[in-house]
């Protein structure tokens, strides 16, 4: 199990957010919520980044870069002012988010992560689509450190 925030951890949640959602998840939602999520994922050229405000007394940021759909890179980052959207959030929220007990809707619903950088509006117009890739990231196993 790789730590939270490393390129071993980063490089599995490329895998992960590609290769989701797995069929026994995707028969939970209609199959015409994962037409939409294809359609904004396709239409997706940019970055966005995921971090954690306090974390080992910085910031770190897992930086993904999305080329018509395909996660291509992702990246550890101590800064991401390139990125098209940051959401940012803290220690708090990935421990929940990673032990699979916090709905990640939710997380950026109730500002558990914030968007500090982006568009609003086209954010929220594909926010399914960012949802779902950190319901695929937080099925990466990791661990925090203490």
């Amino acid at each position: 199990m790789a730590e939270l925030f490393t390129q071993e951890w980063a490089d599995e949640v490329r895998e992960a957010v590609n290769g989701f959602p797995d069929p026994e998840y995707k028969a939970t939602k209609l199959d015409m919520f994962w037409d939409w999520i294809t359609v904004a994922r396709n239409g997706f050229n940019g970055s966005f980044a995921l971090g954690a405000r306090d974390y080992d007394g910085g910031q770190k940021f897992v930086k993904l870069t999305i080329d018509a759909g395909e996660c291509t890179k992702a990246e550890i980052v101590d800064a991401a002012d390139d990125a098209t959207y940051v959401l940012n959030g803290d220690l708090d929220v990935w421990r929940d988010i990673i032990s699979n007990d916090y709905d990640c809707g939710k997380a950026v619903m109730y500002r558990r992560f914030r968007l500090e950088q982006g568009d609003v509006f086209r954010f929220f117009n594909r926010i399914y689509f960012f949802t779902e890739s950190l319901v695929a990231l937080a099925k990466v196993p990791a661990t925090i450190p203490a």
